[in-house]
């Protein structure tokens, strides 16, 4: 399969960063790859703090706590919106990077053999 349908389509669909090292950028593809594992990470802590809080007190004191959806819908969530931004550059990057590059190594040298 050409490298410019292969490479975007696995950091597309698989992950990004999959589609760089298909192309032999292991450098680019590991740095992209690094970079939505912190995001994720981070974002599973975030998510993590949250639900704690909102659990918090009802776990010490059942009963006797405003509702836990009361607490969600009142919790900040900017901090998942970044992060799902910043997840949504990154996986948009890597897919048209993946694509572009795969296409130029699916050129043929100018100036070769027929």
């Amino acid at each position: 399969m050409k490298k410019a349908i292969l490479s975007p389509l696995c950091s597309a669909l698989i992950i990004p960063g999959l589609g760089q090292i298909i192309n032999q950028h292991l450098i680019k593809g590991g740095c992209i790859l690094f970079a939505v594992f912190i995001l994720f990470v981070f974002g599973l802590f975030t998510v993590y703090h949250l639900l704690s809080d909102a659990l918090g007190t009802e776990l010490i004191h059942p009963g006797h706590s405003p509702d836990i959806m009361d607490r969600l819908k009142a919790a900040d969530f900017s901090t998942l919106w970044y992060l799902l931004v910043a997840f949504a550059l990154i996986w948009l990057y890597s897919v048209l990077d993946a694509y572009l590059t795969g296409r130029n190594l699916d050129q043929p040298e100018e100036g070769g053999p027929l």
